[in-house]
């Protein structure tokens, strides 16, 4: 009871679940309020617990330690209560208690999951991400969000059923479920097949390459809200899983390279504005994953941090037009300036936050990774230099470039509701306050002793960064000018998930049908020489059968005489 009492008491992520579950029987016009008072709750739980364990409870014998409070979950669980906070206020005043409830549930599997000490807990906390995220998918109530949301529901559970295959086998070999560092290889240089599944897991929730489409899937077909919230957790809580089992990973160096790459093209030829910040989801993951293996650990949970704030707040604002004229997409959208000028300045700052300008969040973050990478390979370097370009042509221009300026789309509607200005200037006040004094954020960064030899502002950061940056805002007017950049025009891009969707489907579908076939054949054929066999059955033992026939009395008694003379032997014998 002592143990079950700790766990209730000194868990944030359980004050909101609790918070959750009010809202599903409270009044509806009291669930905003409701969400941000138990936020509120969790957030001073948090503060405070101090660096520790906490929740210790022991299943089927063994230790299970369900939260772990160090400097790298902390700093997760702290922008995760602020980004929930954020979410609360943007939709405040909603009323579906579905969407109100995943609300807070997804950030509290979130949080659970990145305070769990063992193995057993984070795994529970996983499978609760993926429940209650897909509420935030199905939200909008269509056929097309529950058809998707089933796509999106089923990879999660698979990354959920490779976590638990990894864990067992894990155990087997360790005799332990404490969340330690994992490593892919053992001693002797071989792959363990327990880290292997859980390192697919985890780089199923951290979208990487060729497993990243139900990002662009699910996303952008919830709700304003629930898209934003969904951009936030489930591959947060992948990075710092990732953090914490692979760190120093030498084959998340190419991974995250590659996955800093690839979403720009995407995202350049994307119509659909929500769906460009999807990539952008992808393409900022990927330098957090590629910090990982490149052990540069305050640079992935600072940008981590940082990442969750600045392009929360550019979902933010461009939710806020959505809001406001019902579309996304960039053939639809354009002038909005003129009667949305504070979402634009709001929207102008997340740019270059995630830009990462300087005198901005991003630009504190990205150099810790942009610094590692330098040291480690020039081809990895320019990867990076060159993704941050990228970075800044598909959301720090494009984005509020086609929202509020390009073509004047005639729509004029009024700025964003109070609640989502305050939301978002609370966004971007972190943006830039956290991009002029950084302190406070690099006193969360787990190694303290390298932010003490790293100096955001050195004369080479400031000036390496300028430069590219100018140089990229140059080649995008050129394009512009010149009418090179590709034209945003109604349509559906493929993605890899084409080869799964329509070819997979078309061979799923011919292999059902031949299976099918297949299994009739067969069941024919058994069916036939069973018939056969009973035939000659019944052909014997039946009604007209040999051994139902009647035998002559004589020929009765001459088998009588035999079996009696047998016996008679056998008892001369004895």
């Amino acid at each position: 009871m002592a143990a079950l009492l700790d766990l209730l008491i000194n868990n944030p992520a359980i004050i909101l679940t609790i918070g959750a579950a009010v809202t599903l029987v409270a009044p509806r016009h009291l669930a905003s309020p409701i969400l941000l008072v138990f936020t509120a709750a969790s957030a001073v739980k948090l503060y405070s617990l101090g660096l520790g364990e906490y929740g210790a409870i022991t299943l089927f014998g063994e230790q299970l330690t369900t939260v772990r409070l160090d400097m790298t979950s902390r700093l997760f669980a702290v922008v995760f209560h602020i980004a929930a906070a954020l979410n609360i206020i943007y939709g405040w005043g909603t009323r579906d208690r579905g969407q109100n409830f995943a609300t807070l549930a997804y950030p509290a599997a979130a949080l659970g999951g990145v305070m769990a000490g063992d193995l057993i807990t984070l795994f529970i906390w996983w499978e609760i991400a993926a429940i209650t995220s897909v509420l935030l998918v199905w939200a909008p109530g269509t056929r097309a969000t529950y058809i998707s949301g089933m796509r999106y529901l089923s990879i999660q559970i698979l990354s959920g059923v490779l976590l638990l295959a990894g864990i067992v086998l894990l155990y087997r070999e360790t005799n332990s479920f404490v969340f330690a560092e994992i490593g892919l290889r053992d001693a002797d240089g071989a792959i363990k097949l327990s880290a292997l599944f859980m390192f697919i897991a985890f780089g199923i929730k951290a979208a990487f390459p060729l497993l990243h489409n139900w990002v662009q899937d699910a996303y952008p077909k919830s709700t304003i809200n629930g898209t934003i919230i969904l951009s936030i957790f489930t591959t947060k809580l992948a990075v710092y899983s990732l953090v914490r089992g692979f760190p120093g990973q030498t084959e998340l160096v190419y991974i995250g390279a590659v996955m800093t790459i690839f979403p720009i093209f995407f995202a350049l030829i994307e119509n659909d504005l929500r769906k460009v910040l999807t990539y952008s989801i992808n393409n900022q993951v990927g330098f957090m994953v590629c910090a990982i293996g490149l052990g540069a650990i305050n640079g992935a949970v600072g940008y981590a941090f940082g990442n969750i704030i600045f392009e929360g707040l550019l979902f933010m604002a461009l939710g806020a037009a959505m809001y406001r004229t019902g579309t996304s997409k960039a053939t639809e959208l354009g002038g909005l300036y003129k009667t949305m000028p504070m979402t634009m300045v709001l929207c102008i700052i997340g740019a270059l936050s995630i830009s990462a300008f300087p005198g901005t969040l991003g630009f504190v973050v990205k150099g810790m990774i942009i610094e590692g990478a330098a040291g480690f390979n020039l081809w990895i370097w320019l990867t990076l230099l060159f993704a941050s370009a990228g970075v800044l042509e598909h959301a720090g221009i494009k984005i509020p470039y086609f929202t509020f300026f390009a073509h004047d789309s005639g729509k004029r509607p009024k700025d964003a509701p109070l609640g989502m200005l305050v939301a978002m200037v609370l966004g971007a006040a972190m943006c830039l306050g956290f991009g002029v004094y950084p302190d406070p954020l690099y006193a969360l960064l787990p190694d303290q002793e390298a932010v003490a030899k790293y100096h955001a502002y050195s004369a080479y950061h400031i000036v390496e960064q300028l430069q590219l940056l100018l140089w990229a805002v140059l080649a995008f007017a050129v394009l512009v000018l010149c009418k090179w950049y590709p034209a945003e025009v109604p349509s559906t891009n493929l993605d890899t998930d084409w080869l799964y969707r329509v070819p997979g489907r078309s061979f799923i579908t011919w292999a059902s049908g031949a299976s099918r076939a297949t299994w009739i054949s067969l069941w024919g054929i058994f069916t036939g020489r069973l018939q056969a066999v009973m035939a000659r059955i019944y052909s014997v033992h039946g009604p007209e059968g040999q051994m139902s026939r009647s035998w002559p009395i004589g020929f009765m008694a001459l088998w009588t005489a035999i079996l009696l003379a047998f016996v008679l032997v056998l008892s001369l014998r004895a």
